[in-house]
């Protein structure tokens, strides 16, 4: 082969051959890619460990409580709608377990937990144990629970998941939804509360933990007002 100087000039301008060049620009490569590996660890981890501080100081931080003395913190606390304005309960005569005739109005001067249920129904399942609990702990105080049950049918189902609970409370029995259409029921379960005057003061739909703090809270400052 014959050496042509001008040909191997050209081809070296740079000092370094096709071959020598590929192997420097993969370096450059490599320790460039290294630097941005370096500084996306050290940039991304200061941040995490920023937002994990963060979340620990909120996490410490005491939760707020409602301000003494306000009333409505007390039914948003209970996920509970607080009539402006109260008025009187509705009233209709229905049958206990027992075969006995029922009125609200035989638990004037009591505060009442109205509770409508079916036993089909599993929130009300899971809500009922709370419910007595509840009763246990004010029942003393002035508290009455009055569980409606809209079951249509087989009044032993009723009987039986009485017993099985273990409830103490009355049950009522609704089964042509007399006071389900008087109270304006949508769904199960659905309670609402009647202060000693017989008047509603609020309403919820769907299952509370009646055994909880916020349950307590309501149902004390209640069973405080005068009648």
């Amino acid at each position: 082969m014959n050496y042509n100087p001008k040909s191997e000039l050209a081809r070296n301008l740079d000092g370094f051959s096709p071959h020598r060049r590929s192997i420097k620009w993969r370096l450059i490569g490599m320790v460039v890619s290294l630097v941005l590996v370096v500084w996306m660890i050290v940039h991304f981890g200061n941040q995490d460990e920023t937002q994990t501080r963060e979340i620990e100081v909120k996490q410490a931080q005491p939760k707020k409580k409602s301000p003494a003395g306000d009333e409505s913190a007390l039914y948003r606390d209970m996920i509970f709608l607080k009539q402006v304005k109260r008025a009187d309960a509705p009233t209709v005569m229905l049958k206990t377990l027992d075969g006995q005739n029922h009125s609200l109005t035989q638990h004037a001067g009591k505060l009442v937990l109205v509770n409508f249920w079916a036993t089909w129904c599993q929130p009300c399942i899971r809500e009922m144990p709370s419910m007595e609990r509840l009763y246990a702990r004010y029942k003393a105080r002035g508290l009455e629970i009055v569980a409606i049950s809209l079951d249509q049918g087989n009044e032993q189902e009723v009987r039986d998941f009485v017993t099985k609970l273990n409830l103490t409370f009355p049950i009522i029995l609704d089964p042509d939804h007399k006071a389900k259409a008087l109270y304006k029921v949508r769904g199960l379960p659905t309670t609402y509360l009647v202060d000693r005057k017989g008047q509603v003061t609020g309403y919820g739909v769907g299952p509370r933990e009646w055994d909880s703090e916020a349950a307590f809270a309501l149902v004390g400052h209640l069973l405080d007002e005068k009648s």
